[in-house]
């Protein structure tokens, strides 16, 4: 048999012998004194290859020589010369390596890649076609080379059989660049080049030519490889336009019984006219023939995988009925639990709440107007808190607990409240709080309510050069606090109040409705204007402070932290710049990873900003816009930094990731791990739940629920883009941890423990309960599932899981859904349950909830 060797795209395939008879350049030629002639190996209206011996490097080449005519035309030159730069923009074992441009008695050639074998036409004319599991392999193959070329923005442009090389050994490579170009530089006639019986019809109409006009072509190439013939005969151009745009094939099947289905399907996919509709990039081809992982594939040969590879590998089909339905019945058993436990066990559920957050407003300008700050204000700003404080102190009082009783004297929540003469404009980012602005302007006022609107706490700045004439008594102030002067005796004050006073007193007493709780009350005035007023209670230590060691310890522990932050910090950009420089990092994925923080960060700085009515908003937002670009800019260099090792080394944690930050939110898996994590973040936010409440010995009610939830839609959106963005940055960083942990351990159980004991350190809080331990139990426990979570399923999975574990926590609702908290609590419950809902339809994928196959486990 005469052996083909690698030639143009219209070059006429000849044997040694006639070759070297009809050569410009005869056996044994020595060029540029480097490269020997061996023979000719084809010639065409792209030029000559000769085979040669490169005697530099000692290895048979392959010289590419334009004819003399095209050696002349300077366009012809330049688009040689094009040849080139673009070819060596491909590095893949799948394609042709070109070396460098040379020159001999003038006449410009390439050297390339020699190739021992036979193109792949000449192999189909040889043996009619491939079988099924050989094509299979050589497909792959294919593929595996066009997404390289295409991966480094490269347009084949002339894929075909005769542009197909198999050596001896088997291996399939690509040829012939000639034709290729860079995609974002193709117009006009250009679009038109290549072999119109392998084209696309949109290149075969003159239109735009992108990477799936190659995928088109690739179909074309690969209906011929499986059954050995071609799938449309036409005798013109337009002939072959219609039928390609009917795209009626016939069955590969009904030519050759031992093909896959699924290989017919991929085919006709590729072959859509609407180059929308075909299969996305080739690496989506191969993952879909049949036996296919790309990412196994890549890593057994040492590479690392692309983002692009990532996102097509893996399956296609969402998860099995068998699977999903039970995932989506916990999520919703788990939301009528979380209600239910509420109802138990939450004292927001269990006291008399009658004035919702607008009312609590109104009250507390009514009580800065009685104790002598009658001014309308400007502005003013509400916020609600829970009183963790007081119901731990009613947990610890001797039975019987009169719990009932108890919220209707004291409010589980307070309400805190802060006017102004002028607007509260509270730099940089807009966020009122007690101190920001600073209390230091004439007729400020910041006041506390408890949930049944009775006063807590009061403080002023006293109107300038403005005398009272009648001082608000203190019996006045007793009534707004609810309490009778009566009961309460006279006192030293312990307080040293934020604003000037010049009388400070002071009174105690019994609480009239709780036993053996003791209070305070202390009044102070300036110039007979009231300034302060605070109420105390047992757990509030008057006028002491942290112990030495105390702060000696939260000192250190602070320079630890920040240690170990500024090192991370710098190993994380040094290695974000290594892989910048290595081209290694998903620049694109981080890009996008970047905006969507971004966005975040707007949408949340909008749910908590408080608004003013003047130039300063713009000041507000650019000054919190530079806060975003810093959160944005973090987790960029994060991802360049740590994505490149995770896709290195376990890509299949990763697949339905990359697919998200492809924009394939629809994809099938990708519903498939949302509604996994939903259903375990569910599950184990119920089960901690259920576990606490059984080994904490003590009995009563706890706060629950997040009430800034409830102070708007403006608060409800921003909060829960706040808890999203809160899932993918813990996600993250959760997952980058527990895969470090796994490379310096090599073992994946020690690092899910490792992983779990470290996270549950970080907690500092979970130390300070009074059941520490059952604490520590229960978050190491979550972490730990949440670890496995992340091992088995992926990144998605995770995220989607601590989003609805945390966003559990923020679920305001009971048995009472006429309460003015509830509306927050029942839109929470929608909003988590359609996102469940929408998981599980898109984890269907192509397939009907009734009747329909089951897809694999």
């Amino acid at each position: 048999m005469t052996d083909v060797r690698p030639v143009a795209s219209d070059e006429v395939r000849l044997s040694s012998s006639s070759a070297a008879e009809e050569g410009r350049f005869v056996s044994g030629t020595l060029l540029g004194g480097r490269y020997r002639i061996i023979g000719l190996l084809g010639r065409g209206g792209m030029g000559e290859v000769y085979r040669a011996t490169d005697l530099t490097l000692g290895q048979s080449v392959a010289l590419k020589f334009l004819p003399e005519e095209a050696a002349r035309n300077q366009r012809q030159i330049e688009r040689f010369h094009g040849e080139v730069r673009v070819a060596r923009q491909v590095s893949h074992p799948n394609v042709c390596r070109v070396y460098d441009i040379g020159e001999a008695e003038g006449m410009p050639f390439l050297s390339m890649e020699y190739i021992d074998g036979e193109d792949l036409a000449s192999l189909l004319r040889r043996i009619g076609r491939l079988p099924a599991d050989k094509a299979v392999e050589v497909a792959r193959k294919i593929c595996a080379g066009l997404a390289a070329a295409h991966d480094r923005g490269v347009i084949h442009r002339d894929l075909k059989p005769q542009n197909i090389m198999m050596n001896k050994r088997g291996e399939v490579v690509i040829m012939d660049f000639g034709l290729a170009a860079i995609a974002d530089q193709l117009a006009g006639a250009e679009s038109r080049n290549g072999t119109p019986a392998y084209m696309a019809p949109e290149q075969l109409k003159g239109a735009e030519v992108t990477a799936r006009s190659d995928i088109y072509a690739l179909g074309l190439l690969l209906y011929e490889l499986f059954t050995g013939k071609k799938p449309y005969e036409a005798k013109s151009v337009q002939q072959l336009i219609q039928l390609q745009e009917s795209a009626q094939l016939t069955s590969m099947t009904s030519i050759a019984s031992d093909i896959d289905p699924a290989v017919e399907k991929v085919i006709r996919r590729c072959l859509n006219p609407d180059p929308a509709k075909r299969a996305a990039t080739a690496l989506a081809v191969a993952a879909a023939l049949p036996g296919g992982d790309p990412l196994a594939a890549a890593l057994a040969a040492g590479e690392m995988p692309s983002p692009e590879l990532v996102a097509s590998a893996g399956k296609t089909e969402g998860l099995a009925l068998r699977y999903s339905v039970p995932c989506l019945a916990a999520v919703i058993l788990c939301l009528i639990g979380v209600t239910l436990i509420r109802e138990r066990s939450t004292a927001l559920m269990h006291s008399p709440l009658e004035y919702p957050p607008e009312v609590l407003r109104q009250k507390a300008r009514e009580v800065s107007a009685s104790l002598g700050y009658p001014k309308k204000p400007a502005d003013s700003a509400l916020w609600l808190n829970h009183r963790e404080d007081l119901l731990n102190h009613l947990k610890s009082l001797p039975e019987p607990r009169k719990w009932e009783e108890w919220l209707r004297a004291e409010a589980p929540i307070r309400a805190e409240y802060r006017e102004s003469l002028s607007t509260l404009v509270a730099d940089p980012f807009g966020r009122v709080s007690k101190d920001n602005p600073p209390p230091l302007q004439p007729g400020m006022t910041h006041v506390i309510l408890d949930g049944h609107g009775r006063l807590l706490h009061f403080s002023a700045v006293p109107y300038e050069r403005e005398q009272i004439a009648q001082p608000v008594p203190a019996e006045s102030v007793f009534r707004t606090v609810g309490l009778d002067i009566g009961a309460f005796s006279e006192v030293k004050p312990r307080t040293l109040p934020q604003h000037t006073t010049d009388q400070l007193r002071a009174w105690k007493g019994q609480h009239p409705k709780i036993a053996n709780m003791e209070m305070r009350l202390e009044i102070g005035s300036w110039q007979g204007r009231i300034t302060h007023v605070e109420v105390g209670y047992p757990w509030v230590k008057w006028g002491e402070s942290k112990g030495e060691s105390e702060s000696l310890f939260m000192k250190l522990r602070g320079l630890v932290i920040l240690l170990a932050a500024a090192a991370g910090l710098l190993f994380v950009l040094l290695l974000a710049r290594r892989n910048w420089k290595l081209g290694r990092g998903d620049r694109k994925g981080a890009i996008r990873l970047a905006v969507v923080k971004l966005i975040f960060g707007f949408i949340i700085w909008a749910g908590e900003v408080h608004p003013v009515a003047d130039d300063t908003m713009l000041f507000l937002f650019f000054m919190s816009a530079s806060e975003w670009v810093m959160s944005a800019a973090m987790i960029w260099v994060l991802y360049l930094a740590l994505e490149p090792a995770l896709r290195a080394r376990w890509p299949h944690s990763i697949v339905t990731w990359n697919r998200v930050l492809a924009g394939r939110w629809l994809d099938a898996q990708v519903g498939s791990h949302i509604l996994i994590g939903a259903a375990v973040g569910a599950t184990v936010w119920i089960a901690a739940d259920l576990i606490e409440s059984w080994f904490t010995p003590r009995s009563g009610f706890a706060s629950g629920g997040w009430l800034w939830f409830t102070l708007g839609t403006r608060q409800w959106i921003g909060g829960h883009v706040n808890t999203m963005s809160g899932a993918l940055h813990s996600g993250l960083i959760l997952f980058f941890t527990i895969f470090g942990l796994r490379a310096l351990l090599r073992n994946e159980v020690l690092a899910a423990i490792s992983a779990s004991m470290l996270f549950t350190l970080l907690n500092a809080g979970i130390f300070q309960s009074p059941d520490w331990v059952v604490m520590v139990a229960i978050y190491l426990g979550v972490y730990a599932i949440l670890f496995f979570i992340l091992l088995r399923v992926g990144l998605v999975a995770s995220i989607a899981a601590m989003f609805y574990l945390n966003s559990f926590n923020g679920i305001t609702l009971g048995g009472d859904w006429k309460a003015w908290y509830a509306p927050a609590g029942l839109a929470t419950v929608t909003l988590l349950l359609g996102i469940a809902m929408f998981a599980f339809w898109r984890s269907l994928g192509s397939r009907e909830l009734l009747g329909s196959e089951e897809a694999p486990a």
